[in-house]
């Protein structure tokens, strides 16, 4: 075989190895050799130098990762991409349509995902730490951390978001009572996520999220919340029927429950109204309340009058200051307001402010009372309104 330039240590070979079975055969190290067995795989062995300085090391480990790619049906590139995250828990959000062969997406839904991988991740981490059905805000220190360690792997032609966290990144922590005091906070996250999303999966198939909303109101220590179920409305894509599929990758020195490699869950396009209810129902309940909101023109669907002036319908985007929640909203204009939306449309970066009361329900939600609609001359100041 060609020797090839291996970007791998000899110590996350054998480990990677030796969380999946293999067993070190520590007589062969005073040879300079790194020898494994498997008991399942026997008489096949994985042998390759101890120290990648050694002149024949690169085509050793060659053989020895075409061999173990090989007997765990993998591609090479993955494998390896495996083995350099061993610490690693890796979350995969990937959307599925198969009504169409266009290979892409728009560049909006993109960084909506993205958001959407940032909510889920918060949400699970902050209900590590304070398990309930709703946080008023997220991103404390803790969770931010997450975060923080978490990195974005680039490098695959579908559209498939890559996050991973090392496993280690936060010392044992959040609520000792879920999933056992051992575990790390990051772990945890991770369960937190896949189960959570599981649980909410489950109860759509069955028709039973009534039960799961009157469960979780009661559990002293829930682990869907709100803000789990509003973070998968980012991924919402209105002009497909598409599916969307979450996984989550063990990292192998620490194997998931069960000792199961990896754990998914499936969102299908149909999924998305019914968890919004679930988002709905298990968030606190506010009366309606005038406020001031600072956010972008999206959509302009407006109707020309008799007098040859536009008002109408406009839809803007906009998050909530203290619930971290993207929300497009549906607002009917007047004339001289339907002209400044238009300015705000076509100006690059442009943001606009007014005063209403924003309703629950399905995106997008109806701003009532629209009073004081204008366009900002200038980067809104966040402490003065809700982020639209």
């Amino acid at each position: 075989m060609k020797s090839t330039s291996w970007n791998i240590a000899p110590t996350s070979l054998r480990e990677y190895a030796t969380a999946r079975g293999w067993v070190q055969l520590n007589e062969a190290l005073k040879d300079g050799l790194v020898v494994l067995n498997h008991e399942k795989y026997k008489p096949r062995q994985l042998v390759y130098p101890k120290s990648s300085s050694d002149p024949g090391y690169g085509e050793s480990v060659s053989l020895a990762v075409h061999r173990l790619a090989e007997i765990e049906d993998k591609s090479v590139t993955v494998l390896l991409r495996d083995v350099q995250r061993i610490h690693e828990d890796t979350y995969r959000f990937r959307l599925y349509d198969d009504r169409t062969d266009d290979d892409s997406i728009p560049f909006g839904y993109a960084l909506s995902a993205i958001k959407g991988s940032q909510m889920l991740l918060l949400s699970a981490a902050t209900t590590v730490l304070w398990p309930r059905d709703y946080h008023p805000r997220l991103g404390t220190k803790e969770a931010q951390r997450v975060l923080d360690e978490s990195r974005f792997n680039h490098g695959t032609r579908s559209f498939i978001l890559n996050v991973s966290c090392p496993i280690n990144a936060l010392d044992k922590g959040g609520d000792q009572n879920l999933f056992g005091g051992d575990l790390p906070m990051v772990r945890k996250t991770s369960l937190v996520l896949i189960n959570g999303l599981q649980e909410i999966v489950t109860a759509i198939e069955e028709g039973s999220e009534a039960q799961l909303i009157e469960r979780v109101q009661k559990e002293e220590k829930p682990i869907v919340s709100a803000n789990l179920a509003g973070a998968l409305e980012y991924f919402e894509y209105s002009d497909s029927k598409h599916a969307l599929e979450v996984r989550v990758d063990w990292a192998a020195s620490l194997p998931g429950p069960g000792s199961i490699a990896t754990s998914v869950v499936r969102i299908q396009n149909d999924y998305f109204p019914r968890i919004r209810d679930v988002r709905v129902a298990l968030k606190p309940k506010q009366g309606l309340v005038e406020e001031e909101y600072v956010g972008t023109v999206e959509t302009l669907n407006g109707e020309m009058g008799t007098d040859g002036r536009r008002s109408g319908e406009v839809i803007l985007r906009r998050q909530l200051r203290d619930s971290d929640e993207l929300v497009r909203a549906r607002v009917i204009l007047d004339a001289e307001q339907y002209e400044q939306a238009i300015v705000a449309h076509r100006t690059e970066s442009a943001y606009v402010t007014l005063r209403g009361k924003l309703k629950e329900g399905n995106q997008p939600r109806t701003m009532a009372d629209v009073v004081q609609f204008s366009m900002l001359s200038n980067r809104p100041d966040t402490s003065l309104g809700h982020m639209l």
